[in-house]
């Protein structure tokens, strides 16, 4: 018998050690955030590095002073974290829906229909991810006024509507390598095409589906740029997150104030992981159907 040869994979090693040490920095920021949202400003003033005691005034202070002010019925009315949570799940929920079922139906489309439109739209889709859209928010804040969506969650949902993002690609790949045998069996039944999609194919991709609408709302989750233009009276966490690292008077210029306020924007995202983290972290090269 041959004796086995040992081989050693430079590149492999190399990535594992990497990867190692980016998923170590990540481990002890986040341990060095959490130490300092307890401290006191004076105890971080004199070392920024160590926690020596607690203190949890900084966690009660940074909830009170998460808030924005609305001008409505003639008078300023005061919205706290509460109505910004709130705006934030509606947001980034929505989005995420709009876009995550608008970006599968496209790419459904697109891999299983072959013609000249469906063509087309992939190679819109591969030019614009390559060269990608800039400067477009002035003309897209206009629209939005002209047809009266500015300032509603709705019309934020409108503007997610749409394909252009490198999921499409994801998608059209997985149902590229999907079977058209379900839709012939279906077809013969008496099903017509919008039947094949929402209750057969469509489901068959849930795993990736819910993947990516993961990923959409993390990422919908941390915008701030969109609500803060679009949305000025729904003022979601995010933005409020940016005004309080923004602050340079009062209790929210010290930085423990700051992360404790970060703390409570990143513990909604944190818990929605740990919650659905089995069932829709799967892989994003692969469908609904197991071989």
């Amino acid at each position: 018998m041959k004796k086995a040869k040992l081989r050693i994979n430079i590149f492999g090693i190399t990535l594992s050690f990497l990867l190692s040490l980016y998923c170590l920095s990540l481990l002890v920021l986040f341990v060095w955030a959490i130490t300092t949202s307890l401290k006191t400003s004076d105890a971080f003033m004199k070392d920024p590095l160590w926690l020596r005691e607690i203190a949890l005034d900084n966690y009660i202070n940074a909830f009170s002073q998460i808030k924005y002010q609305v001008f409505k019925n003639g008078a300023w009315e005061t919205k706290y974290y509460e109505t910004m949570l709130l705006n934030s799940i509606l947001y980034a929920g929505g989005c995420s829906l709009f876009q995550v079922v608008c970006t599968a139906t496209v790419a459904y489309c697109t891999a299983k229909y072959k013609n000249v439109l469906g063509t087309v739209l992939h190679y819109v889709v591969i030019v614009t991810l390559i060269m990608p859209i800039v400067g477009n928010l002035p003309s897209m804040l206009q629209v939005m006024q002209v047809l009266k969506l500015h300032n509603t969650i709705f019309g934020a949902w409108i503007m997610k509507l749409g394909f252009n993002n490198m999921y499409y690609l994801i998608f059209y790949a997985a149902f590229r390598s999907l079977s058209w045998e379900y839709a012939e069996s279906a077809i013969l039944d008496g099903a017509n095409h919008f039947t094949v999609y929402f209750k057969i194919m469509l489901p068959l991709m849930m795993t990736l589906v819910g993947t990516v609408a993961l990923l959409f709302f993390i990422q919908y989750w941390n915008d701030y740029q969109i609500p803060m233009l679009f949305l000025p009276d729904y003022r979601t966490a995010s933005v409020g997150l940016f005004a309080v690292f923004g602050a340079t008077e009062g209790e929210l210029s010290y930085p423990p104030m700051k992360i404790a306020a970060g703390v409570y924007i990143f513990l909604p995202i944190f818990i929605i992981f740990i919650i659905f983290r089995d069932k829709i972290m799967g892989n994003l090269t692969e469908g609904g159907i197991k071989g």
